[in-house]
């Protein structure tokens, strides 16, 4: 494990208390967002947020991110199997394990000898590979642009569950997977988010109760994708604390890969197949782990940058996005990380870009269709 120290370009502002619930713009019945920018805002028709307020500490609905936590220093689970992906055969003798990984290609070809791509990006009216979507902790979905540091409502979720999300995963065909509090999984759709339908994953598989996830691509030659989770089980940090695990995408039941070093933690994933923990709760840190098994491959301390009320995370054009609410005001800040240092000063820049968002993100969601260098 290599552990890269990072200088805090910007100091961090206290957002300005706020309200209980999201904020948003045109308070109104009939105003809504169409661009938000972070120092104000531009409407249009639309619904606003009428959401639940606050962080809540009732404990109930399994464990959320939006609620305070105590952090603990937790006793690892008692099972420490481990089960690679589906492609991944294990030989295990006295003295020794062996494993062979398989990886499936992403092209094939057609009968007409045309090379022909599997799990291609669609061409959408809510394009995939400009922004980064997140999500409201009342159940409304947004999308976040790193170039302009605007932020649009795309529209509630309307799933006809109690408006509470835990977490969020957006797939490579336009689809946001939605946690709610309760543990149900939804999938909406980025382009109508009154399409809501039920995935048919069952809750509390392996005892996994709520979890961070994201979607990540097989390898950086398989594009195909799915879903990637760590339980948050209140459990801040320690050996093996937490299990990391896969959901396998024709049959949604939970694939365990092995175990993490983090039980408070968000998951972001890429299109070229790696994985990532943003750990907290303070000091919080970026975590790279080992898709396969969940063991730390190395840590990135984030000096400053709170988890507060409610956190998200995702990776997009080389670089990484935190989505905070240090406040526990309902309004997100937004942390920069110039991950792939592309200002070439030899430093991996932390800055605050965005002091008030418009709601507390609670999940965010980048397709493995989003590009992986600064466009």
């Amino acid at each position: 494990m290599r552990t890269t120290y990072v200088l805090l370009a910007a100091a961090l502002l206290p957002a300005c208390n706020g309200g209980g619930g999201d904020t948003t713009a045109g308070s109104s019945a009939g105003t809504g967002i169409t661009g938000v920018t972070g120092q104000g805002l531009t409407t249009t028709d639309a619904a606003s947020d009428t959401g639940s307020a606050g962080p809540t500490t009732d404990g109930t609905g399994g464990a959320s991110e939006s609620d305070s936590e105590t952090p603990t220093t937790g006793v690892s689970p008692t099972s420490t199997s481990t089960t690679g992906e589906p492609t991944t055969a294990t030989t295990t003798d006295a003295t020794s394990t062996s494993t062979t990984t398989t990886t499936a290609t992403t092209e094939q070809t057609s009968t007409t000898g045309v090379v022909e791509e599997k799990c291609p990006c669609p061409d959408l009216e809510v394009p995939l590979d400009d922004g980064i979507f997140v999500l409201s902790k009342t159940a409304q979905l947004w999308k976040y642009f790193p170039q302009t540091h605007d932020f649009e409502l795309l529209g509630p979720a309307d799933c006809g569950l109690a408006p509470s999300t835990f977490s969020m995963g957006v797939d490579r065909e336009g689809f946001a997977w939605v946690q709610y509090s309760d543990m149900k999984l939804r999938k909406i759709d980025v382009t109508d988010t009154s399409q809501c339908s039920d995935p048919g994953f069952v809750p509390m598989q392996n005892g996994i109760e709520n979890f961070g996830m994201a979607f990540v691509s097989n390898s950086a030659d398989d594009k195909c994708d799915r879903i990637y989770g760590n339980h948050y089980n209140g459990v801040a940090n320690g050996d093996m604390v937490s299990e990391f695990f896969s959901v396998d995408p024709d049959t949604l039941l939970v694939v365990p890969q092995g175990l993490s070093d983090y039980g408070l933690a968000e998951v972001t994933g890429t299109g070229d197949g790696r994985a990532f923990l943003f750990a907290g709760p303070d000091p919080s840190s970026l975590v790279e782990v080992d898709k396969a098994t969940g063991a730390t491959l190395e840590v990135t301390p984030l000096p400053g940058v709170k988890t507060g009320g409610g956190f998200a995370f995702a990776f997009f054009g080389g670089d990484f996005y935190f989505f905070t609410d240090k406040e526990s005001d309902s309004t997100s800040e937004v942390t920069h990380l110039d991950y792939d240092d592309s200002d070439n000063n030899g430093v991996q820049d932390l800055k605050v870009v965005v002091e008030d968002a418009p709601l507390r993100i609670v999940g965010a969601g980048v397709s493995t269709c989003a590009p992986l260098i600064p466009q």
